[in-house]
């Protein structure tokens, strides 16, 4: 088993954005208005595992990019205060900031959900050479599934040539398949069960753990070190 070096900073790599979410208090009727609990929070897999990194007392980068409007301010400010290093977010100018809506039903399981997370796209391959150094000294990158797939490919291949372990979580059923091609240079990955059904369609859906481990070690026989499968 790998030995992380704990004295160097995490570098999270991928989205952050506003999450909008609504949990319906009663049963969801199509076609109309649900009464609900409706909140709006800073979100995004990189941008989360940044903040939770960070309040634990870890030296953390965030590499992501936002649009130069109110809810990008407001994300950075708060990532800073949580303890998170910003200096490498992208703010790109008459773009907008990310944004992720979630409907739940009243148990709270996810019914429907749809992202606008086109600005992560903005962290081009171009971006991450010119962070290339702070990579280098990582004790770990973390990578999510939004990030283009040209870099997403560099960042992967700049961690290995610098001996850096990469965990990674693809995100959503639709890009999980982005890492098809690079699961034996992941360290550790971390889907849920329809997301390594997507990337496995010979895994099927996992519906029990018995199933979702079985999911894990196929993720392990393709190359990845440690492989964690949720069964939400």
């Amino acid at each position: 088993m790998r030995t992380l070096q704990p004295d160097r900073p995490v570098i999270t790599i991928g989205s952050c954005g506003l999450d909008i979410v609504g949990r319906a208090t009663d049963a969801i009727q199509p076609g109309t208005s649900n009464p609900a609990i409706l909140r709006m929070s800073p979100g995004g897999v990189a941008r989360n595992v940044a903040e939770n990194l960070a309040r634990l007392g870890t030296d953390v980068h965030l590499l992501s990019a936002v649009g130069d409007d109110a809810e990008g301010r407001l994300i950075l400010t708060q990532a800073r205060e949580a303890g998170v290093q910003v200096d490498h977010v992208l703010t790109i100018p008459d773009a907008r900031t990310g944004t992720y809506l979630a409907v739940l039903d009243e148990l709270g399981n996810l019914q429907l959900a749809m992202d606008d997370m086109r600005i992560v796209e903005t962290v081009s391959p171009e971006h991450l050479r010119s962070c290339k150094e702070l990579m280098a000294e990582a004790s770990v990158i973390f990578l999510d599934g939004n990030l283009a797939p040209r870099s997403l490919a560099l960042a992967v291949r700049l961690a290995k040539q610098a001996g850096v372990p990469v965990a990674a979580d693809p995100t959503s059923v639709s890009l999980a398949p982005r890492f098809d091609t690079m699961l034996s240079d992941v360290w550790l990955f971390m889907p849920n069960e329809a997301e390594v059904g997507a990337l496995m369609p010979a895994a099927g859906a996992q519906a029990n753990q018995v199933r979702g481990l079985e999911a894990a070690r196929q993720l392990v026989g393709r190359g990845v070190e440690a492989a964690v499968v949720t069964m939400a």
